[in-house]
């Protein structure tokens, strides 16, 4: 009887070890983190853990101030809490929001870091508010721009994937 009990349990450990080698995962150093990562063609393009480049807001083109940091926004997913950062050329900025349906957004408990920057002139007060009036977003089909709009259709920030 213990021999017919030995040889049970020797052959079901046998059948595990196979399972378990059959299947195959991927090399260590091919595996994707929770950074940022570059789309593939076959993922839907998504706005979170990306980092976008603002390029205008409430019309008036970021790219022609001569900011020491490239005013940038950066929303992370669910698994990070939902979280926004940036910056606004000068200051950081933090706080949080929140994705509805049909491409409602909204931002909450967004505060900037203090740091005087005169050459910056009032790009943080204008981020500021522009941050207030959003309630709808628009990502590009290819993934690369993002729009974030007052109602559908009216831009108040536009930006550009990071590159």
């Amino acid at each position: 009887m213990k021999s017919q009990f030995f040889i049970l349990v020797v052959g079901l450990a046998l059948m595990a070890a196979c399972n378990s080698t059959s299947k195959t995962t991927a090399p260590a150093d091919t595996a994707t983190t929770k950074s940022e990562t570059t789309m593939t063609p076959k993922q839907r393009p998504s706005l979170v853990n990306r980092k976008w480049d603002i390029t205008e807001v409430s019309g008036q083109d970021v790219r022609k101030l001569r900011l020491a940091v490239t005013p940038f926004l950066r929303l992370t997913g669910e698994a990070e809490g939902f979280r926004l950062s940036g910056s606004d050329g000068c200051n950081n900025l933090m706080g949080g929001y929140d994705v509805g349906d049909h491409g409602t957004i909204s931002f909450s408990k967004v505060a900037f870091t203090r740091r005087a920057c005169p050459e910056n002139g009032d790009i943080n007060a204008i981020l500021t508010k522009a941050l207030q009036q959003v309630n709808h977003y628009t990502l590009s089909k290819d993934g690369l721009s993002l729009t974030l709009n007052k109602g559908e259709g009216n831009p108040i920030i536009k930006m550009e994937l990071a590159r």
